[in-house]
C-alpha cells in the first residue's frame, strides 16, 4: 500500500523550502526525496490534485544532481525518513485492521 495524497503533499511542502537553497536544490538527498514522492504519486489513481502535485514534483526534479555534501543535519533526508516511517506505520495499521476481522 502506498502513501496517500495528503501525506505526499505534506512531505512536498516540507521539502519545498530546500528548493530555494543553492546547496540543496541539486543535492542527491533532496533529489532522491523528490524521486520517492514522484514514485508514490504515480501509484495513486490520477485525479486533478494528484496530477498537479506530480507536475510540481517533476519540475523540481534536477536532471544532474550532485553528491551529498554531508550536511548535519540533512533536513531533506530527515523529511524523507519521516515520510517512510509514516508510510510504514500506515501499512502496519492497515495489516492489523485486516487481521482483526
Amino acid at each position: 500500500m502506498g502513501a496517500d495524497l495528503p501525506r505526499i503533499r505534506d512531505t512536498w511542502h516540507a521539502l519545498h523550502p530546500f528548493l530555494e537553497e543553492e546547496k540543496c536544490v541539486a543535492c542527491e538527498c533532496l533529489q532522491g526525496a523528490l524521486v520517492e514522492l514522484r514514485l508514490a504519486l504515480e501509484e495513486l489513481p490520477p485525479d486533478p490534485a494528484q496530477t498537479e502535485l506530480l507536475a510540481l514534483v517533476e519540475t523540481a526534479t534536477c536532471r544532474e544532481p550532485h553528491g551529498c555534501l554531508g550536511c548535519e543535519p540533512c533536513h531533506p533526508a530527515d523529511i524523507l525518513a519521516t515520510f517512510y516511517r509514516e508510510q510504514q506505520a500506515r501499512e502496519v495499521a492497515a495489516a492489523c485492521a485486516c487481521g482483526e476481522g
